[in-house]
């Protein structure tokens, strides 16, 4: 497995553990502002809040991943570029399941 390979792997299991804490936050304004809100929300505020929690509870995780060659900083940019990613698939996916039905 290759540096590169890991790096990536450990970065996106950093991501998938703030993707929850981002979207239970960004539901409220998708429920009080729609869906350009809630796109908003995912990628600003939702995230915030998500490294946020993450910097209070898993403090001690951060040490992991820079023993793995990733700082903080890193990790928080991968993280978002992901979030990113995530949220364009959703756009997709959800227009073509509207265009489609």
């Amino acid at each position: 497995m290759s540096a590169i390979t890991k790096k990536l792997g450990n970065t996106f299991e950093f991501f998938k553990s703030t993707i929850a804490i981002n979207l239970a936050v960004s539901i409220l304004p998708l429920l009080f502002g729609g869906l350009l809100v809630f796109n908003y929300s995912v990628v600003s505020f939702g995230f915030a809040i998500s490294l946020a929690v993450k910097e209070i509870n898993s403090k001690n995780e951060y040490l992991f991943y820079f023993n793995n060659g990733l700082s903080r900083g890193a990790l928080w940019f991968y993280s978002w570029c992901f979030n990113l990613v995530f949220l364009i698939s959703g756009i997709f996916i959800f227009n073509l399941i509207n265009r489609l039905f």
